[in-house]
């Protein structure tokens, strides 16, 4: 019966039935699976194939936010039940959000999902979020990265002062700074110091694992 639900949760993940998966998952709880299970084989193999998918063009941009907010609400229904010890096994520590003066999530929350799913421990601090919150929460989780997004090119410069706060505070040298968002490009993520560029969520897994040395190059 176990194995049922839980491929009922990735069947209904990769159909974006957000109502079906918040539903599900309490009962493969109730049925006493392991919460670690339903992470990995149900909600995380369901919103791979849809990046899979995505990849390919065969899912879209507004599917794979139905499914980054579906995962968020059940994880965090499923936090008090995760073992301490996953974080224990976690590639890195990712402190992520949109900058000050900027409310576009959706990109944001694509990445933050996609790093969860490849298996780091990331802090979403949403929206609106001030050089001093990305500061003060890395100090607090020893994060390995701060990762920063902004929609708006009026808010890009909120970037550049987070790493010279980060600077003053003698933090630079074992937090990485990873930038990304449409008005990005690699150019200006040059320019202030950043350590990484993400043009999409693929390329930000991908820089995530370069920076804490979880793949090579």
């Amino acid at each position: 019966m176990g194995n049922e639900i839980i491929d009922e949760i990735r069947e209904e993940m990769i159909n974006c039935q957000t109502e079906r998966v918040l539903n599900l998952v309490p009962k493969a709880i109730d049925q006493g699976i392991d919460a670690t299970t339903i992470v990995n084989q149900g909600l995380t193999a369901g919103i791979r194939v849809l990046g899979d998918r995505f990849e390919k063009g065969e899912a879209y941009l507004p599917e794979l936010a139905v499914a980054a907010e579906t995962m968020k609400q059940a994880l965090e229904f499923l936090e008090p039940h995760l073992a301490k010890s996953q974080d224990e096994d976690a590639l890195g520590t990712i402190v992520i959000g949109t900058v000050q003066g900027d409310i576009h999530d959706i990109g944001k929350s694509i990445v933050a999902t996609m790093l969860t799913v490849a298996g780091f421990t990331v802090y979403d601090l949403g929206v609106e979020v001030t050089p001093a919150q990305f500061v003060s929460k890395a100090r607090e989780v020893n994060a390995d990265i701060i990762a920063m997004s902004a929609l708006l090119t009026t808010t890009m410069d909120r970037m550049q002062e987070t790493i010279e706060l980060l600077k003053t505070e003698k933090l630079d040298q074992r937090v990485k700074i990873m930038v990304g968002g449409a008005p990005v490009s690699q150019d200006f993520a040059d320019s202030i110091g950043a350590d990484g560029y993400g043009v999409d969520f693929n390329q930000a897994v991908k820089i995530a694992k370069r920076l804490t040395g979880a793949t090579e190059g």
